[in-house]
């Protein structure tokens, strides 16, 4: 009796230590992701706005897509601007429900898959990197800009207030628009949980969140559904990449450790 009691106590013990050890290798995990992505950032805004270009760019897009009769994303928007409550939560959904959530997804797959959680990090990696130079290349005023740009006739507003959006500086490129990240990884995250999990409820909620993300992107004015759409297809022709590296690395561990650092399940930096 008392050793099935002992056994009973240190079970939840072993558990919360086995834990506390996914916390703190996932926290070295972000320790090496971070400034990777704040380089990415910093790269990005680099280049100087160039809004004449980026705003004749956006104007393409904007042929491209009423040719293809889907240019909706100013019918969108006018169909909440009357409605306080929707733009609000449009715009939470849009500031608070990113990057923030990303995080948050990337423990749970951690949790859930060292491997897995591996692959998806470092797709958003190298989605990221493969990025900069199409910013350089192709700056697009996005729809909330278009007005001052001197196409006020498309009727697309800022829903954002100004004094909570991000200001221009080392770490923003307000025309860094094609491709969309901003859905692009959202998508990803959403495909990471059919990948781990195989609930159809949590398979459900994420195709109706990445669904969510699109319509808060579009309503807030800050991208075209082709944004999207890119965004989309980068980071889908990167995880092929990756998954494929990881398959190749799996298979010559020996050349993998020449650049690569073991520690536990974590393989660092990628």
């Amino acid at each position: 009796m008392a050793l099935v009691e002992v056994e009973s106590f240190r079970n939840p013990l072993r558990a919360a230590g086995e834990f506390v050890a996914k916390v703190a290798y996932y926290a070295l995990d972000m320790a090496v992701f971070v400034p990777l992505f704040i380089a990415y950032f910093l790269l990005r805004g680099l280049p100087a706005d160039r809004v004449a270009e980026a705003t004749d760019n956006a104007n393409q897009i904007i042929d491209m897509e009423q040719t293809l009769g889907v240019f909706h994303e100013a019918a969108w928007q006018d169909a909440i601007l009357h409605n306080a409550h929707m733009v609000d939560i449009a715009n939470f959904t849009y500031l608070n429900l990113h990057m923030p959530l990303l995080v948050a997804m990337g423990f749970l797959y951690f949790l859930a898959d060292a491997r897995k959680h591996r692959v998806i990090r470092n797709t958003i990696l190298l989605s990221a990197f493969v990025a900069v130079p199409i910013y350089i290349i192709f700056p697009v005023t996005p729809p909330r800009l278009l007005s001052t740009a001197g196409h006020a006739h498309f009727g697309f507003v800022d829903t954002i207030p100004a004094e909570v959006r991000d200001k221009p500086g080392a770490l923003a490129n307000w025309y860094a628009a094609v491709p969309s990240y901003h859905f692009g990884w959202i998508a990803l995250a959403a495909m990471g949980v059919w990948w781990c999990w195989k609930s159809w409820i949590l398979r459900a909620a994420a195709v109706a969140f990445a669904g969510f993300m699109w319509w808060a992107i579009v309503v807030t004015g800050n991208h075209y559904f082709f944004d999207m759409v890119a965004g989309a297809a980068v980071v889908g022709m990167c995880f092929v990449v990756v998954r494929a590296f990881e398959q190749w690395a799996e298979l010559n561990p020996a050349a993998v450790r020449r650049f690569t650092v073991r520690v536990g399940p974590l393989r660092l930096p990628f």
